[in-house]
Order: structure tokens, then sequence, then C-alpha cells
């Protein structure tokens, strides 16, 4: 009872401001709209700071990682030498390259091929680059090592290793300590000899020791591009594929922005579902109505992209998905607040339109602040990610909903009060001319052209399309059923185990192949490289000590037993151990009697080893400042074997006494394998946890507040599961998209409970039914039109959009499901129920907040939002309609809820949803919001019962 008590308090506070509100809209419609339409172009100038923001790393790869921090002391410590002395093995960066893999049909080696990839190479070098004024070639461009270019493999090409190849004296996989099974596969080997291969693979390093140099080898790469689209259809055998450094994130983005046609489609879907939706005859149509709710979802977009660019924020490409999820937002949010005004229509011809759009808000007010509270707090919560993705996403989402969430409350209802004032005018909807009924023109004998076409007048009653009335008409007569509640309940047990079942087998990380259509040059390279050469790297082992003492005995042991750790992991390679210290250890330059002779012999073995010279920095003094060793991984081609090939490496090294990092330029992409996990599972915790919050607020009843919490944790289980039946794996990508989820997952379930709790029902089957009838017809049709939002985007070749989709479906589906199936069957079980008391006529009342009562000076109240003699905005009148005294529709005898035998939900001859006698809330005879009871009970008889 205290419960009920307190959440009846609340409600009315929260109601008397929605109220409140809505008048103000209603009596300065005009005012409300300008105000929007000023704001929403001041906001859009915004747009003149837009800055993008494409770069594959900064976008999908967390900030300031380990990885990244390493970069750094790298970069710090170690000189970039691609442009002297360039060595694989030793990048302090990601490496710049244009690639090519030949495939043949037969032998790759054969003389044929050789001369196709011979001429394929000597016109790649021939690519002419325009670069701030000048005409450069890739040997102007080239990563060098002994003054020679560096292309990697090209001694394939080389007349001398065809010549020991056809005389048998090539073995594979070593061949003078070359490791060929990094240029060659598809290899038929006889014993330890090479004999044929099918696939080579060819690398044209770039240099990038310098901003100048860099940016000209990103233009190259460019220009590579271009050419080898064009070239490469030209070579019959072999087959070639190619790439570039920036292959994936040109790709990616190139797709995604491509995929913006479809955003055009999508709202004009929406415009017109909506406009079915709203029909109705010349003067009742709500077309315009349902235009301006989707014209308000549209500012919100506009708006909230040139706030967020005001502030500085760039956009990435994943902002693209925004405009679809701002409008689905937006148009359940409309579809709510025309269904509440739908309500007022059987009071027209006695409410002024002020009071028509306070009642509005009363009703819907609640529910689509809640569902824009939550999905802002959701995607503010996202925007703290480490991932700048989806932190730029959420913040232009989170801008968008809230400014959506305002357009729709005084762009929108401005409107509303306006299509209210024309249709108490019976104006045409087209031309605002006044028209006469259709009944009357039909008695004038007018066509029946003109009848369709000219005719109309202000409804009376509420008047819902076949798609607001289908859902509820069918689910309230079988679901709360003691067969339809068990069926639901055994369904949803299913559901769960089917749930739990995809969770376990939930894969991490980011499949290259999957971020490119097949239609993409990037698609075959992928698939060629992973499945010919897969993923080898050489892990750098740095020791960042600037006094270690390398001639010292334990030293030389601590970095022993530091290989050959190494080794003995599974992911390693123990025969590819490259140190410099070993080597110069077991060299007749070294000599340790002190620290100039081990210095100024060490400086004179690395002249002779080029292959180390790179692994040691030198300081004053004869000094080291810094050095690395190498160890080159086995096959780590899976996403999550290589977050844990990084992270073991770096376990083995921080366990060293020696300070000891391991590094490789790819652990910066590596990091997102390890951090999506963490990431998803802190935000989406603590995400439903603001949900918890917002709706403890709202709706500050426990048993509404336990049970929402309970919707949201099944939708977002459902959806994590079937992911991995749909074949989506965990990502920096889909992340986005399940933070997204989150705010969704509440959106519906709040719009369930909300109509529960403001159900008179007297049973909790009363108040479930009611719930239904009024909350299944705007749910079902916001999940539609969300639906036809995204469905055009199943023709979209990017992985962001088409995972995007197949999220977005599995959150309709379930939480429409979850709303109008499970929440009901759920609210009729456990659902509390208001306090029942019955006056000395046999009036039953379950709503506290509407029940009437006598005061002790015997005026009759029955609403205490309404019932005032002075307005919630401060004005004072007196409406015949709040008066109780002097409206007929409030006599003591004409309430169906109150009378014994007039219960709606058990006449056998009322339609609950278009019965003028019988609708508790709809009914011009009955409505018990409005109706009051003049009991003549005395007021000494009144304090006895006090």
């Amino acid at each position: 009872m205290q419960l009920m008590m307190f959440y009846t308090s609340a409600q009315r506070l929260y109601r008397g401001v929605f109220v409140s509100y809505g008048k103000l809209v209603g009596r300065h419609p005009i005012v409300f709209i300008v105000a929007a339409l000023v704001s929403t172009g001041l906001l859009a100038l915004g747009l003149l700071r837009l800055e993008t923001e494409t770069e594959l790393e900064r976008l999908y790869t967390p900030i300031n990682s380990q990885a990244a921090q390493d970069r750094q002391k790298m970069k710090a410590r170690f000189p970039d030498q691609t442009g002297t002395n360039y060595n694989i093995y030793s990048l302090n960066a990601e490496d710049r390259y244009g690639e090519i893999i030949a495939i043949s049909d037969g032998n790759v080696f054969s003389n044929t091929s050789i001369c196709e990839i011979r001429d394929l190479v000597d016109k790649i070098k021939q690519f002419i680059v325009g670069f701030e004024g000048r005409t450069l070639y890739y040997s102007d461009l080239c990563a060098r090592a002994s003054d020679m270019c560096v292309i990697s493999g090209d001694f394939l090409l080389q007349d001398g290793f065809l010549s020991s190849l056809e005389q048998g004296n090539v073995t594979y996989p070593l061949w003078n300590n070359v490791d060929i099974s990094f240029f060659v596969a598809g290899v038929n080997v006889s014993g330890d000899v090479l004999q044929s291969a099918s696939v080579m693979k060819l690398t044209f390093h770039l240099r990038q020791d310098n901003d100048t140099m860099l940016a000209s080898a990103l233009t190259w790469e460019d220009t590579f591009v271009s050419h080898m689209k064009n070239q490469s259809s030209f070579l019959k055998q072999p087959r070639v594929h190619f790439a570039t450094s920036q292959s994936l994130g040109d790709e990616l983005n190139q797709n995604t922005d491509a995929d913006v046609y479809w955003f055009s489609l999508s709202f004009s879907m929406l415009i017109t579902y909506a406009s079915l939706v709203a029909s109705g005859d010349c003067v009742g149509s709500r077309n315009h109505l349902a235009r301006a709710g989707i014209l308000a979802a549209g500012f919100g977009i506009l708006a909230g992209i040139g706030l967020v660019c005001l502030c500085g924020v760039k956009w990435v490409n994943v902002v693209g998905l925004m405009p679809i999820v701002v409008l689905a937002v937006g148009v359940d949010d409309m579809f709510l607040m025309m269904s509440a005004w739908a309500k007022t229509n059987v009071h027209g011809a006695e409410w002024d339109i002020p009071k028509r759009v306070g009642h509005t808000f009363s009703r819907a007010g609640i529910g689509i602040t809640i569902t824009s509270l939550t999905d802002f707090l959701a995607f503010m919560i996202g925007a703290t990610s480490d991932f700048l993705s989806i932190r730029n996403f959420c913040i232009f989402m989170a801008a968008a909903i809230i400014l959506c969430f305002l357009f729709q409350t005084t762009f929108f209802a401005g409107c509303m009060s306006l299509q209210g004032r024309r249709v108490e005018a019976s104006r045409h909807c087209c031309t605002c001319h006044k028209i006469s009924s259709r009944e009357e023109l039909r008695e004038q004998g007018r066509p029946f052209l003109i009848i369709c076409c000219c005719g109309g007048k202000p409804p009376r009653e509420r008047r819902d399309s076949i798609f607001e009335k289908c859902p509820s008409l069918c689910l309230t007569n079988f679901l709360l059923t003691i067969p339809g509640k068990v069926i639901t309940l055994v369904m949803f047990v299913v559901y769960v185990c089917f749930s739990v079942w995809g969770v376990a087998g939930l894969k991490q990380g980011l499949f290259l192949n999957l971020l490119v259509p097949p239609s993409s040059y990037y698609h075959g390279y992928s698939l060629s490289n992973y499945h010919y050469f897969g993923i080898r790297l050489p892990v750098q082992f740095v020791f960042s000590q600037t006094d270690i003492d390398y001639k010292n005995e334990t030293t030389l042991k601590h970095v022993r037993e530091l290989l050959h750790n190494i080794g003995q992991s599974s992911n390693m390679n123990s025969d590819t151990q490259v140190c410099w210290l070993l080597d110069y250890v077991s060299s007749k330059q070294f000599n340790k009697t002190s620290n100039s002779a081990f210095v100024k012999n060490l400086k004179k073995f690395l002249n002779d080893r080029p292959d180390l010279r790179n692994g040691v920095v030198f300081g004053p003094n004869e000094t080291i400042t810094a050095s690395r060793c190498h160890v080159v991984s086995r096959n780590v081609p899976d996403s999550m074997d290589q977050a844990n090939l990084m992270l073991s490496m770096r376990q083995i090294s921080n366990s060293s006494p020696l300070q000891t990092f391991a590094y490789h330029p790819m652990f910066i992409y590596f990091e997102q394998f390890v951090s999506v996990l963490p990431t998803v599972l802190r935000t989406v915790g603590v995400a439903v946890a603001a949900m918890v919050v917002v709706t403890a607020i709202l709706l500050p009843h426990p048993v509404i507040v336990a049970v929402v919490l309970f919707n949201i944790l099944m939708i977002l289980l459902g959806i994590f599961g079937f992911m991995a039946i749909w074949d989506l794996s965990l990502s920096a990508i889909t992340m986005i998209h399940l933070v997204m989820s989150v705010g969704f997952s509440v959106d519906f379930t709040v719009h369930v409970c909300s109509a529960y709790m403001l159900s008179e029902g007297e049973t909790r089957n009363d108040r479930a039914r009611d719930a239904i009838i009024h909350a299944a017809g705007p749910i079902f049709n916001g999940g539609l039109s969300t639906f036809i939002g995204i469905c055009t985007l199943v023709a979209s070749q990017s992985y962001v959009f088409q995972s995007f989709f197949r999220i977005m479906v599995l959150n309709i589906l379930f939480g429409v499901s979850h709303a109008v199936l499970l929440m009901p069957v759920l609210l009729s079980l456990v659902g509390p129920i208001g306090s029942t008391h019955r006056d000395p006529i046999g009036s039953t009342h379950t709503d506290p907040i509407w029940s009437t009562h006598r005061d002790p000076i015997g005026s009759t109240h029955t609403d205490p939002i309404e019932l005032t003699h002075r307005d919630p905005i401060g004005s004072t009148h007196s409406n015949p309609i709040e008066s109780t005294h002097s409206n007929p529709i409030e006599s003591t005898h004409s309430n169906p809820i109150e009378s014994v035998h007039s219960n709606p939900t058990e006449s056998t001859h009322s339609n609950p949803i278009e019965s003028t006698h019988s609708n508790p809330i709809e009914s011009t005879h009955s409505n018990p919001i409005e109706s009051t009871h003049s009991n003549r009970i005395g007021s000494t008889q009144i304090l006895q019962r006090l």
C-alpha cells in the first residue's frame, strides 16, 4: 500500500508537470514551432565545421593502449632506418608497401609466368606519382638497404635463383639462410628440394623516415591501386591480387560512404508508412501530423550533427548509421503521442485544444521521456569507450537523441495543436477550407468522388487504422488466457536456451575479409594471403635500460633465458631467433675487457652485419642506450591467437630481470581483441544500471523496476546469443551496435509498464489487458517503422551496415516480442495492484491517481490535476468540463467502471477499443478521468469514515 501511495504521489507530480507543459504548448503552438525551426537553423551552421576521421588505426584501436605507448618508446629510442637500412624485422611503425600475389594454375616459375611477372614489376617501377608539383617514381620513394630498393621476394625473379631451381639446388623452406616460405606457397617439394610452386608474393616497400616521405609514400600507394586495377585485368596467367597498407581502411570507408544513398530511401519509406498508419477522412486525416513527427526527427538529426561539429568532434564513418537510429526513436515517440491524442477525440466537443494537448502529454509524456533519457544515457556512457569510433558515434547519437526528444515535444506538439484546431474547425486537410461531413454531402446528392475527397468531420471517437487495431485485438483474445500464458512462457524458455547456447559459441575478433564486399579487390587479396601465407610476425624484444652491462655474464644469462622462454611458447618458432648480442659473443670481434673495447668492437662487428645494425643504438661515451632482439612467430591467423601471442610475449618479457618489453607494429591492432570483451561488459553493465535508475525515478515501483531489468537482460541475452547464430563476432564494430541496443531494449518495455500502471483495472489481468490495448499498437508500429527504415541496408555491401542491420533486426524482434508477449504475461502474474475501496453505493476505485472522494465540505474531486480552479500554468478559469456541478457527463450514475454491472472487459457487446459506451478511457459517457460522483453522504458520515 505504501509503495502504491509513493508511486501515486510521484505520478501525480510528473503528470502535473506534463499537463502544464502540454497546455502551454497548446496555447502557443506557433511560438514553439518557430523556436524549433530557428534553433535547428542555428545549430545546423555547425556543419560548416565538419571534419572527418578515416584512419583505421585511430578508429578501431583503443585510445592510448599499451601498444601505442610502446610505439612511442620505439620511436624515441630507435631512429627510422627505412631510407638507409630497411629491415622488416626492426620496424618502429606499420610498414608502408604495395604488394602483389601471383597465382598460377600450374607452376608460377614457368617461363610464361616469370615473363608476365617481370613485365608487371617493371611497370610498377614506372608508375608516375605527382606530389607537390614533382614527378616521382618508385625508385624515388622506395625503402632502401645497401643503397638499393628493397622488394621482398624479387630474388625469385633473378636468373641465379631460377637456374638453381632448375638444377634442383633450392631447398625449402630455408635456402641460403632465407626462409622462402614467406614468398612462395602451393609448393611441390621432393625431400627438402623445391620442385615448383603455384603462388608468389612480392612486396614493394616504401620509405617513411620523415613526414614528407611518408605523405608521398601514401600517394604512391593510391597510384599503385588505381594502376593495378587496370594492369591485373590483362593478366590471364598468373592471376594477380594486390593491396597496400591503406587498402583495408580505404575500402571500408568507401563502402560505408557509398551506402548513404540508402538513407534517403529509408526516409521516404518511413514517410509513406507513417502516412498509411495515420490515414483518415479529409478532416480527421493525420497524414500531415505524421510527416511533422518525422520532420521533427529530421530536425534532431540535423541539429545534433551541427551541435557536435561545433564542439570539434570529428565525423567517423559509423556515424552514418545515426540517422536511421534517430528516425526510429523519433517515429516511436510520434506514434505514442498520436495514440494518446486519439484518446482525446471523445472529448473534442467539450475540451479545448490546450487541455487535449495537456492530456496527451499526461498519457505519453512519461513514456517518451524514459525512452529518450535511457537512450541518451546509454550513448553518453558509450562515449566513455576507449575506441574513438565508438566514442564519436555515441556523442553524435546522444546529441541527436536528446534534440529529437526536444523537437518532438516542441515542434511536433505545436503541429499537433494546429492539427487539432484545423480538425475542430472542420477544415480540409489539404486546402484548409471548411467542408461538410460525408453524411451531409450524401443528403445533398453529391457524386461519390466529391464525398470521398471533400467530405469529413471532426472525429468524436478514437479512430485507429488497421495497423493500430490489429495487434491489440489479436493479443487480448488469447495472450492472457491460461493456455496463452503457458505457451508464451514455454516459448521464452526455449528462447533462453537457444540464447545461452549462442553466447557459449560467440567469437571475438574482427575478420578482415568480412570488412569488405566480395567485389572489392582487397577481398580476393585478403583471402589469398590468409590461405597461402597466414600471419607470421617478427616480434621485437626491446631492452630499454640505458645502464645495462651487456658484457656481464649475468646479463648474457638473462638474455639467453629470455630467448629460451620465448622459444618454448607454442606461438613462437625457436629456430628464427635473431639477437645481436648472442651473435657478437660468438664472433671473433667479441671483447669484454672494458666498456670501450666492447662497444668499439661491436661497431666493427655490426658494420659487417647490416641485418643486425638496426638492433643497437649507441649513445655518448661509448654507451648503448637501447637494443633489441627478434623472434618470428608461428602462423597466427585467428584474432584470438594474435591476442594471445601479444599477451604471452608481454608476460614473458615482464618476467625477465631485464627491463624488456615485447613489440610489433601490428600489436596496436591486436589491442582491440583484448579490449573488446571487457569494454562491452563494462559499458553494457553501466548502461543497464543507468536504465534501472531512470526507470526507478519515473516509474518508482520496485516490481516494475525489477520487471524492466529482467526484460532488458533477457533481450540482451538474446542479442548476444543470436549474434553467434547469425555469424557475427564480438568486435570493435559490433560493439557500437551493442551499446546502442542497451538503450533500445528498454524502450518498448517502458511503454507497456507505463500503460499497466495507468490502467484502472481491478485485477492484474484487467490491467495487463489495458496495457496491451493501449501500448501494443504504438509498439508494433514503432518496431515495424524501424524495420522499414533499416530494411534497405540488406543491399549494403558494407560490413558496418550489414552487422548493424542484423543486430537491429534482433533488437526489434526481441524488443517487440518481449514487450507485447512476455511483459503482459509477467505483469498479469506479479504486477502491482492499486488500492481498492468501495463507496456506499458500491462504486469501486482501483486507480489511486484518479479515484474520487468527497472532502469534508462536500465538494467532489476526481482529477487532482484537472479539477482545480487555477490552471496548472497559473491562469484562473472555470472550465465547465472541470466543474463538479455543471457537467452532465459527470453525473453520478454514468461511470461504467464504477458501476457493478458495466465492466468493459467482461461485456459481451462492447469493443474495448471502439465502443462509445464502455471503454473505460474513451467513452463519452463514462470517462473515469473526468467522471465524478455526487454521492449523498453527509459530512458527519465522511468524518466517521475517515
